[in-house]
């Protein structure tokens, strides 16, 4: 298998894979690479580090990796800003617009293919396949629902709104015994 210089442009994961669809079927081109960033809505993951590969299949480029990430979050108890640490396993596969390339399978996206084509799932005209924004959603999809700054929080005082974390305040002695509960 030849060597391949995969990225384009490292800072926003950007791989050339010309060469994949060209080859044979099993070709892959294996990276890693850490400290990225991916924000996209006002969410933000950083210290993005993933290792895996790219393989070609007999109609799409497979991508499997094992990705680590920190997203910044607030604490759904306590407001508090806090780090989310995500670590998934991201498989997906990626089709190009240029499946001519491929040839096994030209005109294959045509005769069998769907009208509905992901553009995160799409390798561009140009051969080159961006992985931010899948691994962007799947990020996404890792994230809890209620995310908290440790499993011990003890939330706001539904009082005075004090952090419970930090301070014992005077209204948690003039609650009811019920609204202790709540928490």
């Amino acid at each position: 298998m030849p060597r391949l210089s995969p990225f384009v442009d490292p800072e926003i994961m950007l791989f050339n894979v010309s060469a994949l669809l060209t080859g044979s079927v099993g070709d892959e081109i294996k990276f890693h690479f850490a400290d990225e960033t991916i924000e996209i809505e006002d969410l933000l993951y950083r210290e993005v580090e993933a290792r895996g590969k790219l393989m070609r299949t007999d109609r799409t480029v497979f991508a499997d990796l094992k990705v680590k990430a920190v997203a910044d979050a607030e604490c759904s108890r306590c407001l508090v800003d806090t780090d989310i640490p995500i670590s998934i396993n991201f498989t997906e596969e990626f089709r190009p617009i240029n499946a001519d390339l491929m040839q096994s399978h030209r005109n294959w996206f045509d005769e069998f293919g769907t009208d509905e084509i992901d553009e995160a799932l799409t390798i561009d005209s140009t051969n080159t396949l961006d992985i931010s924004t899948a691994l962007w959603q799947a990020l996404s999809a890792a994230m809890p629902m209620n995310p908290l700054c440790n499993t011990d929080c003890k939330g706001l005082c539904s009082g005075c709104s004090a952090d419970l974390n930090n301070k014992i305040c005077r209204c948690s002695a003039d609650r009811s015994p019920a609204l202790n509960l709540i928490q």
